[in-house]
């Protein structure tokens, strides 16, 4: 039976217990589904987790071990050779028979020459109205692709774009960049840089992946759902927000994150956490249209 490895890294996330429990429900019955988690929370742990055999854990009490980097590192670690593995927040929803429904468009992909296919796409959301959670399908069938469009300064200051959902019209099966809410690949992915705060993870991902030589594929259908973070109504999310609850800290972890992603990114850095050796990032430039040389996003790429 085929194996899946579910990376999970949270902060202070209700939503955690019910994402695990929507992956291992709506799961086809197919495959074996094992989860790493990491929980990370703020004063008091009173995060419920579910205590199925295939759900290792390790827990941090904030502000150890904070940021995305960290935490989805930490989760890693329990990666054990499964011949899937799978990125997702800790505030996801899964369709019945996402597994099999993934490891189809793999499998399909593979046939048509691409060795390490990852299939990504900035998943559809959800939402709660009162206790009720409610979900969009509105575009169920029309996969959207990442582009660069709406701050091109931040990608001339940091080497960090500003992403955004494209419809895909035109019959498109790349994309520029990754979701870091919704990666599904094949066996072992890259092991998560830990200065990696939270901006710019999503294009550090892309060019790692990228240069180790998997191809940025989008999935045939939106296979799974996210609670996008809503600022005016903050109890309505679910969770807490480490920036609001270390300001100094994460500021401070932010800067170091920005720094490692532009150190990589100008210095050409390769190695285990950094850059992969499969491909050239010139390569890469030339594939997502951004130019980490001189800062500039070119159209049409």
């Amino acid at each position: 039976m085929p194996s899946i490895f579910v990376q999970l890294s949270s902060y202070h996330d209700y939503e955690l217990e019910k994402t695990i429990y929507s992956a291992v429900d709506n799961s086809s019955g197919e495959n074996t589904i094992n989860f790493g988690v990491h929980v990370l929370y703020h004063k008091n742990n009173d995060i419920p987790i579910p205590n199925l055999k295939n759900v290792k854990v390790e827990i941090s009490k904030a502000p150890d071990n904070l940021g995305m980097g960290i935490g989805r590192n930490i989760a890693h670690q329990f990666y054990s050779g499964e011949d899937y593995y799978v990125q997702v927040d800790s505030h996801t929803m899964f369709d019945k028979n996402w597994d099999s429904i993934f490891i189809k468009d793999i499998q399909k992909y593979k046939s048509e020459g691409f060795d390490k296919p990852l299939l990504t796409s900035y998943p559809r959301n959800y939402w709660y109205e009162g206790l009720e959670k409610k979900f969009d399908y509105s575009g169920h069938n029309n996969i959207t692709y990442i582009s660069f469009h709406e701050n091109p300064q931040m990608f001339k200051e940091y080497r960090i774009p500003s992403q955004t959902a494209m419809f895909n019209d035109k019959g498109n099966i790349f994309s520029r960049s990754v979701s870091g809410g919704a990666i599904f690949t094949v066996g072992e992915f890259i092991e998560p840089n830990k200065n990696i705060f939270a901006n710019g993870e999503e294009i550090f991902i892309a060019a790692r992946a990228w240069t180790s030589g998997y191809d940025l594929l989008l999935p045939s259908r939106h296979i799974i759902c996210h609670l996008y973070y809503d600022h005016k109504n903050p109890l309505k999310n679910n969770r807490r927000l480490a920036w609001n609850d270390y300001p100094d800290i994460t500021n401070s972890l932010d800067k170091i994150s920005k720094k490692e992603i532009m150190d990589t990114f100008t210095q050409n850095i390769v190695g285990p956490h950094h850059l992969g050796s499969k491909r050239s990032l010139k390569d890469f430039q030339t594939y997502s249209g951004l130019n980490f040389e001189t800062g500039e996003i070119l159209e049409n790429c």
